[in-house]
């Protein structure tokens, strides 16, 4: 049976740790205890709960039917003391103290330098933490609270229990080999790429989500998944094996030679959202617009493609 008396917010956090790592010993280390308090603080909220939260097995931990039902308000509980401890910390101050800040990685490559130089300058007592990570990882992190913002790329889909803040829309371009009959164009309307063999990155990125939606909307040819990162797309785009579509910051990144070309498209042409994204239910919502407007200022004045986001 149930007891009435509340939980312990140990328990909750080794209950939360157990669930996000499923394994003991690498839920113990994260949480800097010994593997026996953590299965003590487990077995006694089972107690209190009134039933089996995790199924114990030689390799791994799973979660049951009654703690995945329980899961999400202990991680909102814990999610809350831990924002709690660091309103204590920062005292009422704004961006004070780490950010664990995601990035997607085709992004990473050429907006990373600019936050690491750029934030230590415009908020000196903010000590980012950035993270590389596609946004399905992204927002898994963010919703177990490991990390506490992250810039990403959103068309339509939902994001659960996480809030975007825009920020600036970034061009997509056209790769080309340097011989290609399309080298130089800046006319280019979407509906010619199905004309092509379209070359994309693997599943998990949203740039290859954004090119598949860009083709299907108009062609009748499937793209063709090729690799893990941009630079081994890019390096098959200059062996003449397809085009490919990158965002136009990407540009920079490309070394200098002349096995490639660009291909822009007609007026404004396709674009990709960049967004600051935080969880909803944190009691920081100011300061994430706040960095918002830092980061979007940094990108402008580091000189790389942006438009303004269009209503």
């Amino acid at each position: 049976m149930p007891t009435s008396s509340l939980p312990s917010f140990s328990q909750l956090r080794a209950f939360v740790a157990l669930c996000d790592h499923q394994h003991f010993g690498e839920a113990a280390t994260a949480l800097g205890v010994s593997q026996p308090s953590l299965s003590q603080a487990i077995t006694a909220l089972e107690k209190r709960v009134g039933g089996e939260l995790v199924e114990r097995t030689t390799r791994r931990v799973l979660v049951t039917p009654l703690g995945e039902t329980l899961l999400p308000y202990a991680r909102e509980a814990v999610l809350s003391a831990e924002a709690f401890r660091e309103a204590v910390t920062n005292q009422g101050a704004a961006l004070t103290g780490s950010m664990r800040l995601g990035i997607i990685p085709t992004l990473a490559p050429y907006l990373a330098p600019i936050l690491l130089d750029g934030l230590m300058d415009a908020l000196p007592q903010m000590k980012p933490e950035l993270r590389e990570l596609v946004t399905g990882d992204i927002l898994d992190l963010l919703g177990q609270g490991r990390l506490d913002a992250a810039i990403i790329s959103l068309e339509e889909e939902e994001v659960h229990r996480s809030t975007a803040v825009p920020m600036f829309d970034e061009p997509l371009v056209v790769l080309v080999s340097a011989d290609h009959p399309w080298a130089g164009r800046e006319d280019l309307r979407p509906e010619e790429l199905e004309t092509q063999s379209v070359l994309l990155l693997d599943e998990g990125n949203c740039l290859r989500e954004q090119t598949l939606a860009l083709c299907q909307r108009y062609g009748s040819q499937p793209p063709l998944a090729v690799a893990t990162t941009l630079s081994t797309v890019i390096r098959m785009v200059a062996h003449g094996s397809g085009i490919t579509v990158i965002p136009e910051g990407a540009l920079r990144m490309l070394p200098p030679q002349e096995e490639y070309a660009v291909v822009r498209f007609e007026g404004r042409g396709p674009v990709r959202h960049m967004n600051l994204v935080h969880r909803t239910s944190s009691s920081r919502g100011a300061e994430f617009k706040q960095l918002a407007e830092v980061i979007t200022d940094l990108v402008c004045k580091a000189g790389l493609p942006m438009m303004p986001i269009e209503s």
